[in-house]
């Protein structure tokens, strides 16, 4: 993940305060080269011998899920772009845009503002493929220990970006992988990180997990995405609150994957389930039922919102949200279909077949 055959993926993160509606996380050329030659000169304070190769500076402030992404990390559109030859001089190209424009979407951040107070900006270091691994195995052992951003890179950042940094770190892509699952054991969420880590480091090897609830995923390697077997309650074993765990981890799941921009679909192994074709949601078909066009609202008291149920032309059909976001296209199609009002309820019954 952080020494290829010809290059060595770093990264310098930085903690942000709340970023202000003038901040700018795209760099134009001369804002790029400006801090390109100090983040440089912290490097070599760190581990001398990074001066031997050619530095390599990106051109915008990336989430970390981004940068850790398994398609679209910014290190191919880097080397691309300003790549240097099979023999690279030692020297430093910095990357920027052109009134905020850049030729390559992997190079552009794919939220913005930041979901997180986390950004970072990427950083190859190209050299001779003799020294690369030493050199490598030396920035793992020194960098994140030693590698805190200075106060003139620091202030530079401020100023050519409008962001408020706190602190600023020189670490390797393997470190900030180690960083967000140490983050994600603080918030209790490490036991969701194996699918991510596997997008990452084997994404050519099939994989089937057991993901807390029971949740049951399979790396598609073809696809090069995860297969997420959707279970509606009808079909499972256990309570709402059993339930509730396993609906939680799946969400947690689909979070988690998406932050770091790796692919996904759920499945619906169990007869009468659909999933939508764009993964918002899971319609399970329960059979005949007497009462008009109707909806209720069914929700769980740790989790909220579970699915709505609704009596649409004689048949008890029940939908269950997968993409938070679509709720409005949801609530768009089941008021097509005839449901012109949902009452809120508790009754997990509404979601067995009568």
């Amino acid at each position: 993940m952080n020494h290829d055959s010809n290059h060595i993926r770093l990264v310098a993160g930085f903690e942000i305060r709340p970023p202000a509606g003038a901040s700018r996380f795209v760099l134009e050329r001369a804002e790029s080269e400006r801090l390109a030659g100090l983040i440089a000169d912290d490097l070599a304070h760190c581990v001398a011998e990074v001066t031997r190769g050619h530095l390599v500076t990106g051109p915008t402030l990336l989430e970390p899920g981004q940068i850790l992404s398994p398609e679209h990390a910014p290190w191919d559109a880097m080397l691309r772009v300003a790549g240097p030859g099979p023999d690279p001089e030692p020297s430093i190209t910095s990357i920027g845009a052109h009134q905020g424009r850049l030729a390559h979407a992997s190079l552009m951040p794919y939220w913005t503002p930041p979901q997180g107070l986390f950004v970072c900006l990427p950083i190859v270091l190209a050299g001779e493929a003799t020294e690369l691994g030493p050199l490598s195995a030396r920035l793992e052992q020194v960098l994140f220990e030693t590698g805190a951003l200075r106060p003139p890179a620091m202030g530079t950042l401020a100023e050519i970006s409008g962001l408020d940094p706190v602190h600023g770190q020189l670490m390797t892509c393997a470190d900030l992988m180690a960083l967000t699952k140490v983050q994600l054991a603080g918030a209790g969420l490490d036991p969701f990180w194996p699918p991510v880590e596997h997008a990452l480091l084997a994404r050519q090897e099939p994989a089937r997990l057991e993901l807390p609830g029971g949740l049951m995923a399979d790396w598609n390697v073809s696809a090069g995405g995860w297969e997420l077997e959707f279970q509606p309650f009808h079909a499972g074993p256990g309570d709402s609150d059993g339930y509730a765990l396993w609906l939680r981890a799946l969400r947690q799941t689909i979070a988690l994957l998406e932050s770091h921009l790796v692919r996904w679909r759920a499945l619906g192994p169990h007869p009468g389930v659909e999933i939508d074709e764009h993964n918002r949601w899971a319609r399970c078909d329960l059979g005949p039922a007497d009462a008009i066009n109707h909806g209720w609202r069914v929700e769980h008291p740790d989790i909220g919102l579970v699915a709505y149920a609704t009596v649409i032309a004689g048949r008890q059909t029940v939908f269950y949200p997968l993409d938070q976001d679509a709720l409005a296209d949801l609530k768009a199609v089941m008021h097509e279909s005839g449901v012109g009002k949902f009452e809120p309820t508790g009754h997990f019954e509404l979601l067995e077949s009568r």
